[in-house]
């Protein structure tokens, strides 16, 4: 046995090419699907630890649900549009509420969202009995109009600390608006890093928001802009208890004034989304899996064609049609094994890459971890790809002639 695996590693360092090509198209299948599979779960876990702190309930204009709660809690997209004040006041007075957190957005600072809220924002928790989820790194929360809490990330991004004042941009994004707002705000506090895109948001009162629109009652490039009257883009409701949270979400859904929606259900239509992105990408993954084993089985029919005169010599010196048999399969298992161990630090690779890319661009970090759960199926494949692919070639290795080949000579 020893000798065989021997005998199979000089075979194949002795043609490179027709080593390395095969061994890279099988690392390149499993990186493929190794790469989807990671940032699709990657994706569903940051996505699922940004939103675990905003409770059960989003409260916001009658539209579309999803783009409600990606707008409210992962700061993606426009907001739907605003709703009255009052509502927020009626919510923080209703009983069956436990924490009400109201959200007004419409400018920027440098492209980092500024949110107008009050102090029940640095209250909002994954638990009852949970530490809040955003926490004062340095300095203090906001006590008065036009002083603002920078998250960790935008305030390393504008290069601002406690006591630096600024002005903010019209509109919710960078781009949106080039107009700069007169009021000066001044930092006087930066949240320490949640790990959530509100790390990239500026927070001040809505009082402030609303006193910085006071010059304009309405901008027709504003989307959802909470602008001069009094309202908010949308609300976070945490309720007392289950059914609470049903008989608030029913009272919006029979009225016409706002919706209601779970957090839980909207990303859930998300994250069906991306499983359907991923079965997609991994049709493709088996395709290229299977071009993969196709490489690799011309690679060794090639190699035996062109070698059976020396596997007729090694017959001839005492190596039986066994010893010849099993050289051939562990060429074959060689190339693929290798590959998939290529292939994980490819793919794995390439998504880490990915995930930062996305992470500095929308702010939604992706943590990608080792998936242990496909381990199996991922050394499988590559093994049954290696035994299909090489076993055409190796019994006709072990059916060469030798009396035919040597008296060719």
């Amino acid at each position: 046995m020893i000798y065989d695996i021997a005998t199979s590693w000089r075979g194949l360092r002795a043609r490179p090419i027709q080593t390395v090509i095969p061994m890279l198209v099988m690392a390149l299948a499993l990186a493929l699907s190794i790469c989807v599979l990671a940032l699709g779960d990657a994706a569903r876990r940051g996505i699922a630890r940004a939103a675990d702190p905003f409770g059960v309930l989003v409260v916001g204009p009658k539209g579309d649900g999803q783009q409600l709660v990606l707008n409210s809690i992962l700061l993606q997209g426009l907001p739907l549009g605003t709703i009255p004040y009052d509502i927020y006041a009626r919510l923080a007075a209703d009983p069956r509420a436990r924490l009400v957190v109201p959200l007004a957005k419409g400018d920027n600072l440098g492209g980092a969202p500024m949110i107008g809220t009050n102090a029940n924002f640095f209250e909002l928790r994954t638990d009852v009995n949970a530490a809040p989820a955003f926490q004062i790194g340095r300095g203090r929360l906001f006590a008065a109009d036009f002083e603002a809490v920078l998250g960790a990330r935008a305030a390393a991004e504008a290069g601002l600390d406690m006591g630096d004042s600024f002005r903010a941009a019209h509109g919710v994004a960078r781009g949106l608006a080039s107009d700069i707002h007169e009021n000066v705000f001044t930092v006087v506090g930066v949240l320490a890093a949640s790990g959530t895109p509100y790390d990239n948001a500026v927070y001040t009162t809505v009082e402030s928001v609303w006193s910085v629109h006071e010059e304009a009652e309405s901008d027709p490039f504003a989307v959802g802009d909470a602008g001069a009257a009094q309202s908010l883009t949308s609300i976070l409701v945490q309720p007392v208890g289950f059914s609470e949270q049903n008989q608030l979400w029913q009272e919006f859904y029979v009225g016409t004034e706002a919706q209601a929606v779970f957090p839980g259900q909207e990303l859930g239509g998300l994250f069906d989304l991306l499983r359907q992105g991923e079965q997609i990408l991994q049709i493709v993954g088996y395709l290229v899996l299977g071009i993969a084993a196709l490489t690799v089985f011309l690679s060794m029919y090639s190699a035996i064609l062109s070698r059976e005169r020396d596997i007729a010599i090694m017959r001839s010196l005492g190596a039986g049609r066994t010893n010849v048999f099993r050289v051939v399969l562990f060429e074959t298992l060689s190339l693929t094994l290798i590959g998939a161990l290529i292939g994980r630090i490819m793919g794995y690779g390439a998504a880490l890459i990915i995930a930062s890319a996305f992470a500095e661009q929308a702010t939604l970090p992706l943590p990608v971890r080792y998936l242990t759960e496909l381990e199996p199926l991922l050394w499988l494949l590559p093994l049954m790809v290696g035994l299909l692919a090489g076993l055409l070639p190796a019994i006709m290795a072990y059916s060469v002639d030798v009396v035919e080949k040597l008296s060719a000579s």
